[in-house]
């Protein structure tokens, strides 16, 4: 079903089976299992299950459990996942060994049910938060690739087509580079002049500029940017789609808005000076 929740799936690799059925009893209630009876049976079940945990025997015919743990480290699509070394050895050198071999933890054999589920709720947390630092990483990137192919074709793209098909490009450009922020972190949508003159800037900032409200009025407000959103190499023309992002943030509350750039970064000014006019009785 699209609504149940989520649950993380944990590898256990033993090449004994009452091992495996030990862990999975503690374990099965809260976390999808996924048993192995070999490391190469665990290698593979790594690439086609993407499991959240690996819970690692040590001492297995074949493949050790170092040996796995080495091939998990040296794959870029398993690195991260978090490897618990389960061993009936209790040595120091076993011990400094799996950590070189790329564990992030152990437990040793007669495995305690009280440690077993803490390590495993620790790991998991650790990689939630890596993921979603991955996510945020790769949202800022690839708001930097479409600032890129704004500064860098969008002006040479409006060389070649008509002046007639200008304003097209432009709008179509800036729909997505608003949807880009709006869905994603406007939460509330704006009920007036000073509020929407807020959302502007916010959205703009998202994309890299510096904006911030100069004044609200009855039927306007004014808007100051002291950076460039499109990046250093300022082009002109990107202001055109400056403009067309606010007007279409300020349709989303007002039907008859009209934006007016009186100064800019491109031409010299040291900052752009936005004015965006509303019919009072339009919202």
């Amino acid at each position: 079903m699209e609504n149940e929740k989520y649950r993380n799936k944990i590898l256990v690799v033993d090449d004994e089976p009452v091992n495996v059925k030990l862990i999975t009893d503690i374990l099965e209630n809260d976390y999808e299992i996924i048993p192995a009876y070999s490391g190469r049976e665990a290698l593979l079940k790594i690439t086609s299950d993407k499991p959240d945990i690996v819970l690692l025997d040590i001492m297995m015919p074949e493949i050790s459990g170092y040996e796995v743990c080495e091939k998990i480290r040296k794959q870029e699509t398993t690195r991260f996942i978090p490897v618990v070394m389960v061993t009936a050895l209790n040595g120091l050198e076993e011990k400094i060994k799996a950590i070189e071999a790329g564990a992030d933890d152990f437990l040793t054999k007669p495995i305690s049910v009280v440690e077993l589920v803490a390590r495993v709720k620790s790991l998991l947390k650790t990689k939630y938060f890596h993921d979603q630092l991955v996510k945020s990483k790769e949202k800022i990137e690839a708001q930097n690739d479409f600032k890129t192919v704004m500064a860098n074709v969008l002006p040479l793209l409006l060389q070649q087509i008509p002046p007639d098909k200008k304003n097209e490009i432009i709008q179509q450009m800036s729909k997505h580079a608003e949807a880009l922020v709006w869905e994603k972190y406007i939460h509330e949508l704006p009920g007036n002049p000073e509020q929407t003159a807020n959302i502007s800037c916010s959205v703009m900032n998202r994309l890299g500029g510096c904006f911030s409200v100069e004044s609200v009025g009855e039927n306007k407000y004014t808007i100051i940017n002291k950076k460039c959103p499109w990046g250093d190499d300022i082009n002109p023309v990107l202001c055109m789609l400056t403009k067309a992002i606010f007007a279409r943030i300020g349709v989303h509350v007002f039907n008859d808005i009209d934006i007016g750039i009186t100064k800019t970064i491109a031409s010299g000014d040291g900052h752009c000076l936005i004015q965006v006019f509303v019919r009072k009785d339009s919202g």
